[in-house]
């Protein structure tokens, strides 16, 4: 079940509008004190439970940056599953304004821009300048950060090495990117870290509910998935235009974390060699191939530079299988990928439970 969860998106106007802002910036020429421009400061709102939406109008574009799944909400374990519904709730901010709603896109053109620029497709409606998806799926509990340490191991992508964060609970990808940004963490973590911002001047009711999320949490082993698509990538991938993208025309892009944990095997208790595994599980057929793909193998375990020749992509294929990134320098201090156990970590994605406070689009008021 995937579900959004931040959503930063502008739509231009032609009629002048009202300016919305925190303050205003105004740029000068210090050499002839001419103004150069002006421009809003995103204004803040805060709502129930520590929840906050930016808003911006510089009197031509009108701009909202947020999570429509957490606001007004304690929590968003589970969220808002269409983009239509995330614009609903930013809708009902801008009517308070006085200032248009958000609409989708029905026509589209090329503008020509700034000198020496590409031509770029524009559109009478919104545009997505960011969006994130994500997912709860469950390993058991206790196990979580063993997983953690296990999928850090496997590089994405174009070789997009990992993070495994110091506390063991966050492993990213693409940390610094324009582009995109991807990470699993530890759920129940996350919501005891924001803990008491979350329910300062809340009801024992809410206190309550919040303890059972994360116990609920705790008891499953619950890790968060989470994929962020930023402008350039939308924009490259014509997937930027509201009306016109659809939540699925995203999927092919949010299969590589499933795929890593597919490969993986974090297991327990005894070793086995790796040559065995590779002939066990049918990776290769003979016994030769099997000792010259270990070997391999046996030399990354101990730090060496492997030569990244036609060879090493050959084992590098075959040990995939087996959980054993090779093209990632061996770290001693995550999960031993080549170790075994009776009983395998399973993944099952998570479903809201019966008592979970799902989100609405109605009744959702402004807490200036």
């Amino acid at each position: 079940m995937w579900f959004i969860d931040k959503l930063n998106i502008h739509q231009d106007h032609l009629e002048p509008l009202p300016i919305i802002g925190s303050e205003m910036v105004i740029r000068v020429d210090l050499q002839t004190g001419e103004q150069l421009s002006e421009s809003p400061k995103s204004k803040l709102l805060e709502g129930s439970y520590s929840s906050k939406i930016e808003i911006r109008c510089n009197g031509r574009r009108v701009s909202i940056r947020g999570n429509p799944s957490r606001w007004h909400r304690v929590d968003n374990l589970f969220g808002f599953t269409t983009i239509a519904q995330c614009i609903v709730v930013y809708n009902q901010l801008l009517r308070q304004y006085g200032i248009p709603q958000f609409t989708p896109s029905t026509n589209f053109w090329y503008r020509q821009g700034e000198e020496g620029s590409k031509v770029q497709l524009v559109s009478d409606g919104a545009v997505i300048d960011h969006i994130d998806f994500t997912r709860n799926f469950s390993v058991s509990s206790g196990r979580e950060v063993t997983f953690l340490r296990g999928l850090s191991s496997f590089s994405m992508g174009k070789g997009k090495e990992p993070y495994l964060y110091p506390n063991g609970c966050t492993v990213d990808w693409y940390k610094g990117s324009t582009v995109q940004y991807k990470k699993v963490y530890k759920k129940a973590f996350d919501l005891i870290t924001h803990k008491s911002k979350r329910l300062k001047n809340t009801t024992d009711k809410d206190k309550s509910y919040y303890q059972k999320l994360i116990d609920f949490c705790n008891d499953l082993g619950i890790l968060r998935e989470e994929h962020s698509f930023k402008r350039p990538w939308l924009k490259k991938k014509n997937l930027c235009f509201f009306g016109r993208t659809s939540e699925s025309d995203f999927l092919p892009y949010l299969n590589d974390i499933e795929n890593a944990m597919k490969r993986l095997q974090v297991m327990k208790l005894d070793y086995e060699t790796i040559a065995e595994q590779l002939i066990q599980t049918q990776v290769v057929n003979s016994p030769q191939s099997a000792n010259a793909t270990q070997a391999v193998a046996h030399k990354w375990l101990h730090g060496c530079i492997l030569q990244k020749n036609s060879q090493f992509y050959v084992h590098k294929a075959r040990l995939i299988q087996l959980g054993i990134d090779i093209s990632i320098p061996h770290d001693i201090t995550k999960m031993p990928p080549q170790i075994r156990s009776n009983t395998l970590i399973e993944v099952s994605f998570v479903s809201p439970p019966d008592w979970y406070r799902m989100p609405k689009t109605h009744s959702l008021g402004l807490v200036a």
